[in-house]
C-alpha cells in the first residue's frame, strides 16, 4: 500500500477575504493571509466522509493539521506537508469549517521510489516467490500423489518433473561449496521438538526388507589404513541394522563410555544397558546393564537378569578349548544339590555352604556332581559316620562321632534305612544332632515312610557346620505305630 504526500506547496496557505477594494476598473475584496487555522481533508466536496488517518512529517498519525503560525519556522499561513490514507491521490480541504477546496497529492516523489524498487524487483531471481509447480514447462504432481524420494530434475522431453528415486540411484552431490570451513547448500531443517518422539527425524531412510540380506548398505563408515587400504568400519546394512568392525585387529571395533570425568563423572548409574523393546515403553526391562566405577553398590559391575530363554543365570564360557558352556543360575537356600524344578546339562548352582554343583543330565531335578571345599574352608577329607538298632527304639542317641580331621567339616546329607522289617502304621523319623544341637527342622528330618525302607537324601539343615573335635549323634524320634521297623541304619556325609 502507498500514502501520498499534499500540502507545503507554494499555493497551499489560509487565505480569508479583507475590505472591499477597487483596482483600475475592477471590485473585489482584499487576501489576508491568517495561521493556526484548522485544516480537514474530506472525500467530496460536500458531505461525505472525513479523512482522519493521516501522518504527518514525523510520521505521527493525525486527524487535522494547523496552518502555520510561524513558530515552525514555515511562513505564515502555509499548510504543512501530510500524508493521505492508503492510495488516495486527492482530497478536499477545509479551513476552519469553510467551503473545500480540491488538494491533489504529489505523486512524483513517489513514483521516483517506485521505479527504484522496480528495479530492484527485477534484480531479484523469484521476487514474487513463484513455485515451481507454476512454471508451465514443469509437471509436479498432488503431494499425496507423490513418492517418498522423488527429486525434480529434467524428464524426457526436455521439461521438468519428479524423477523417482529408483531413476535417481547413485545421485550425490560432488565437492559441495564451503564457507567459512563449513559445507553450506546441503542443510535440514531440525524436527519439531512439540511432536515428540513419533516426529519426523532429521533423516529417514527406507527401503523394502530383505529376509536374504542381500540389499545395499544403506550408510557406510570406511578407515583408510596405514598401508592405505580402505577398511569398513561401521555400516548400516540393507535393513537398517547397525554393524561395525574393528579397523585393525587390535582396535576395538564399538564402546560406550560412562560419564565424563568433567561432567560429574565417572557414572553412578547403569550408563549402559541392552533392554527388552516392548510396544510399551514403560515395561521395558533391562537384560544386561553395565554400571559406573562410581555406583556406591556395584562399581563397574556388568549385571545380567533375563538372558537364558526367559530364566534367570548368566551364560558363560564355551568352545574355548573345546569347553561347553555353563549356565550360572545362582545360589540357593540350602546344602547339596537341587531335588525340585525341572534342569538342564549346564546348570551350575552354589549351595548356602558355598558348594559348586554341575547338572551333568537334565531332567527333574536331572543328576548333580558337587565339588568339595568351594566354601573357601571345606576339608578334601570325606566322613560317612553310621549308626545301627537291630529294632528301631525311640530314644536319644548316646553314641558320638567326632570330627576327628582337625577342621571343620560341612554336613551334605543323610540317609535312614531298614535291611530288616518295613515300619507300619506311621513312619519312622530320625534326627541328627551336632553337639545336642538339632541340624534338621521338624519336617526336613530323614524320613522313611510306613511301608518302606528307604529315607531318601536329606540335605536341607538348619546349620551344616560340624566343628573339628564336635561331636553328631542320632534321636529315634518315631518307630512306626504297628510296627517298628528292624535293621535300623542312619548315614551322614559330610566333607
Amino acid at each position: 500500500m502507498t500514502r501520498y504526500w499534499a500540502g507545503g506547496g507554494p499555493s497551499d496557505y489560509t487565505i480569508v477575504s479583507g475590505a472591499d477594494v477597487t483596482i483600475g476598473s475592477l471590485d473585489g475584496k482584499a487576501a489576508v493571509v491568517v495561521g493556526g487555522v484548522e485544516i480537514t481533508w474530506w472525500n467530496s466536496e460536500t458531505g461525505g466522509t472525513q479523512y482522519t488517518d493521516l501522518l504527518d512529517s514525523t510520521g505521527s498519525a493525525r486527524t487535522s493539521v494547523l496552518s502555520s503560525d510561524t513558530s515552525d519556522g514555515r511562513a505564515l499561513g502555509q499548510i504543512p506537508r501530510v500524508q493521505y490514507p492508503d492510495n488516495v491521490t486527492g482530497a478536499w480541504a477545509s479551513a476552519a469549517g469553510g467551503r473545500r477546496v480540491w488538494m491533489a497529492a504529489d505523486v512524483g516523489d513517489q513514483a521516483v521510489a517506485t521505479a527504484v524498487d522496480l528495479a530492484a524487483h527485477k534484480s531479484q531471481n523469484n521476487g514474487h516467490g513463484t513455485g515451481v509447480a507454476n512454471l508451465v514447462d514443469v509437471s509436479v504432481p498432488l503431494p499425496g500423489s507423490r513418492n517418498v524420494g522423488d527429486l525434480l530434475g529434467v524428464v524426457t522431453g526436455g521439461g521438468f518433473g519428479l524423477i523417482p528415486p529408483s531413476a535417481a540411484a547413485g545421485a550425490v552431490l560432488l565437492n559441495p561449496p564451503a564457507s567459512g570451513g563449513s559445507y553450506v547448500g546441503n542443510t535440514a531443517q531440525p524436527p519439531d521438538p512439540a511432536q515428540g518422539q513419533s516426529g519426523n527425524p532429521w533423516l529417514k531412510l527406507t527401503q523394502p526388507y530383505s529376509g536374504a540380506d542381500d540389499n545395499p548398505d544403506a550408510v557406510q563408515f570406511f578407515s583408510t589404513s596405514s598401508t592405505g587400504q580402505s577398511i569398513k568400519t561401521g555400516w548400516f546394512n540393507g535393513n537398517g541394522e547397525l554393524r561395525a568392525a574393528p579397523s585393525l585387529p587390535n582396535r576395538v571395533a564399538g564402546r560406550v563410555f560412562e560419564a565424563y570425568e568433567n561432567r560429574g563423572g565417572p557414572s553412578t548409574g547403569r550408563f549402559f544397558e541392552l533392554s527388552t523393546n516392548p510396544s510399551v515403553a514403560a515395561n521395558r526391562e533391562a537384560l544386561l546393564g553395565a554400571y559406573g566405577t562410581g555406583n556406591s553398590t556395584k562399581p563397574g559391575w556388568v549385571e545380567a537378569t533375563r538372558v537364558l530363554s526367559g530364566l534367570q543365570g548368566v551364560r558363560a564360557g564355551g568352545s574355548y578349548n573345546s569347553l561347553s558352556g555353563v549356565n550360572f543360575r545362582g545360589q540357593k537356600s540350602g546344602t547339596g544339590a537341587p531335588t525340585t524344578g525341572t534342569w538342564v546339562t549346564g546348570d551350575a548352582v552354589v549351595d548356602s555352604a558355598g558348594v559348586l554343583w554341575l547338572c551333568t543330565a537334565g531332567g527333574t531335578p536331572g543328576t548333580w556332581t558337587g565339588s568339595a571345599g568351594g566354601g573357601g574352608g571345606g576339608s578334601t577329607v570325606s566322613v560317612m559316620p553310621t549308626w545301627t538298632q537291630d529294632t528301631a527304639t525311640v530314644g536319644t542317641g548316646t553314641y558320638r562321632v567326632h570330627n576327628p580331621t582337625g577342621s571343620a567339616l560341612t554336613l551334605r546329607s543323610a540317609v535312614a534305612s531298614i535291611g530288616g522289617t518295613a515300619p507300619t502304621g506311621s513312619s519312622l523319623i530320625v534326627q541328627v544332632r551336632v553337639d545336642g544341637t538339632a541340624v534338621f527342622t521338624s519336617g526336613n528330618r530323614p524320613t522313611i515312610t510306613a511301608g518302606n525302607r528307604y529315607s531318601g537324601v536329606a540335605s536341607t539343615f538348619i546349620s551344616a557346620n560340624w566343628p573339628a573335635g564336635s561331636y553328631l549323634t542320632v534321636d529315634v524320634d518315631q518307630v512306626g505305630s504297628t510296627a517298628a521297623g528292624t535293621k535300623l541304619t542312619v548315614q551322614v556325609l559330610a566333607y
